[in-house]
């Protein structure tokens, strides 16, 4: 399984009282995630965040913010998409 795979397997589900673009997740699926994208050839594309959160920033459109909450397990994964045009394939 990759970390994309995995990803789509969280977001394929939808949650209540939660936005869209996000998803809480468990402390396996947090550490079973952070272990996916530390194996992925685009590991290198990850930072620091706010506080306990990691921002992952893989080829293509879609940018991940995986947030640790330290006092308990509310764990965030959510889906950031990038809406500025790359230029390429724009008719100006």
């Amino acid at each position: 399984m990759t970390a994309r795979d995995l990803i789509a397997d969280i977001f394929s589900r939808p949650q209540r009282g939660v936005a869209g673009n996000m998803r809480r997740i468990t402390r396996r699926q947090l550490d079973y995630l952070v272990g996916l994208i530390g194996e992925e050839q685009e590991s290198g594309a990850v930072q620091r965040g706010a506080g306990a959160s990691l921002v992952w920033m893989p080829g293509g459109r879609e940018k991940y913010v995986i947030t640790e909450d330290a006092r308990g397990d509310r764990h965030t994964l959510t889906r950031l998409a990038n809406v500025v045009s790359g230029g390429t394939g724009s008719l100006f």
